[in-house]
């Protein structure tokens, strides 16, 4: 049997709170959109391995070039990425944003198996994932945002960014473990 993932929240998300009162299940990747972000938004080098962790429809797998290794996992379809071990160049996806705890589980989960640059397409509310603490975190283990390219789909709710992550400390973002 396989698993689903649980999209509940806790009481106060909002944004849980607002795909719920909707009735709204999945609203997959425009496939025009994927393509775009691959194309135009990637650095996807002959022969790399490239995991996509959430493939749903294949938005993103199915425009991956044909020059590289892909790999996919969909827990819908029994392979549970959270799980895995196999190692890869690049991770990309429109992972799971809700709750926010999730998405920052799958962005664990790419620091460990990555070796070169991670790009998720996440709602602006995911932003809240990357407290001071968890880009601590990331620093410690050598991961830096290095881009932040907005997006705009009217099927989903709110704006969404491409966000590049990859070993380079480009000096893209500061910040500072300082209670104001």
């Amino acid at each position: 049997m396989s698993k689903v993932w649980d999209y509940k929240s806790n009481e106060n998300d909002k944004l849980s709170k607002k795909i719920q009162s909707k009735g709204i299940g999945f609203i997959y990747t425009n496939i025009i959109l994927a393509k775009d972000l691959i194309d135009n938004h990637t650095n996807i080098l002959e022969g790399d391995t490239v995991c996509e962790p959430c493939k749903g429809n294949g938005s993103f797998y199915n425009q991956l070039p044909d020059n590289c290794n892909k790999i996919w996992y969909e827990i819908n379809e029994g392979k549970d990425y959270l799980t895995c071990e196999e190692k890869c160049d690049i991770t990309l996806s429109n992972p799971p944003f809700v709750p926010r705890k999730l998405f920052w589980s799958f962005h664990q989960k790419a620091m460990e198996l990555t070796n070169r640059e991670i790009y998720w397409l996440i709602n602006f509310c995911s932003i809240n994932v990357f407290t001071p603490k968890r880009l601590d975190e990331m620093k410690s283990k050598g991961w830096f945002i290095n881009s932040f390219h907005v997006v705009a789909d009217k099927r989903w709710f709110g704006r969404y960014a491409w966000i590049k992550i990859s070993k380079i400390d480009n000096n893209f973002m500061s910040w500072k473990r300082k209670s104001y």
